[in-house]
């Protein structure tokens, strides 16, 4: 009788399991180097002499994150249709848009709070839906059509409110919802995590966040296996429109007033989010809690670089060139999955 064992010499099994441990400890890496940055991040400005007093403060914290909420839904918009493999230049008209919106309903003509909040809502899905109708089915390329639609609307704007800023007849019923904390946590941040599980359960529990993903991942197959893939898309822009349009509400009443110039700015640091937010937890794919993250990233970074007394330029270049990184870092995991160099 003959017993079986194991010629394979020992360092030749220490090697192959080192092997084994190498790929988990890249993917470690990889899921949350990003986190690691933070941390960083937060340990330098709460110990940096010029930040120390200011940053790691309660009352700091909380205005980051309060001031930080419109974004944060803004981006969670964004990775709907990203998931699809559409971009959407125009969250940012939209949000202006539905803030206007809301407060001409409230201030003009009267109308009660929530219906103005939903009126907002409701102008923030009318134009994703004109978004998805010409991306999927005019065939418009995704870039052009959204931000000819961003463009649009900035000139809509413009025209209706002769570029004045919608100031007086404000309820505070509608402000207090955006000023604030609630049991210790600035109002807005209720409302972030809101949509955030939503969003959340949307991608991750239910087939439509499946056939989104399909869709994204190759249209050809995804038809192949009878999704509708326009309906597919043009249920991305709806859906990023009507978040976009909730973005607009918050903005509205955090800041009490309606600007017909402030809401595209919002575009770039959402796309910021949403690509960092690609490169983390979930690397290569567009998820909740790394868009989160990455809003968090970009906020605490140009939070603690004002408080050290950098320019006011430093906001824009920060979100431009974390958007650029981000990109490329997406990119380059997304051709390491597939194999190619």
């Amino acid at each position: 009788m003959s017993v079986a064992t194991n010629t394979k010499p020992d360092h030749e099994t220490t090697s192959t399991s080192s092997n084994r441990r190498r790929p988990d400890l890249a993917v470690l890496a990889e899921k949350y180097a990003l986190v690691a940055m933070f941390v960083v991040l937060c340990i330098v400005f709460s110990t940096l002499a010029s930040t120390a007093e200011t940053f790691p403060t309660s009352a700091n914290i909380k205005n980051v994150l309060g001031s930080e909420s419109v974004i944060a839904i803004a981006a969670l918009a964004l990775i709907l249709p990203l998931t699809c493999g559409q971009f959407d230049l125009s969250v940012g008209a939209i949000i202006g848009l539905s803030s206007i919106v809301s407060a001409s309903a409230v201030a003009t003509h009267g109308l009660p709070v929530i219906v103005a909040a939903l009126l907002g809502i409701l102008a923030g899905s009318i134009v994703g839906a004109f978004n998805g109708w010409l991306v999927a089915y005019r065939g418009v390329n995704t870039l052009i059509a959204t931000l000819g639609t961003s463009t649009l609307l900035a000139g809509l704007i413009s025209l209706y409110t002769d570029n004045q800023i919608i100031s007086t007849g404000i309820p505070e019923s509608l402000t207090n919802l955006g000023s604030g904390d609630l049991l210790g946590v600035p109002r807005p941040v209720y409302a972030v995590i809101v949509v955030s599980l939503v969003v959340y359960y949307l991608l991750r529990h239910t087939p439509y966040g499946r056939y989104l993903s399909s869709v994204g991942a190759s249209q050809a197959s995804a038809r192949l296996v009878g999704l509708d893939v326009r309906r597919m898309i043009s249920s991305s822009f709806v859906l990023s429109g009507a978040l976009s349009g909730v973005a607009g509400v918050l903005l509205l009443a955090r800041a009490g007033t309606a600007n017909p110039q402030v809401g595209p700015g919002f575009t770039l640091a959402a796309l910021s989010a949403a690509f960092l937010g690609a490169t983390a937890i979930r690397p290569g794919t567009f998820n909740v809690p790394g868009t989160l993250l990455g809003v968090l990233f970009v906020a605490i970074s140009v939070n603690g670089l004002v408080l050290a007394g950098a320019a006011d330029w430093v906001e824009s270049t920060f979100n431009g060139a974390a958007l650029l990184i981000a990109v490329t870092v997406a990119a380059a995991i997304s051709r390491r999955r597939s194999g190619q160099t």
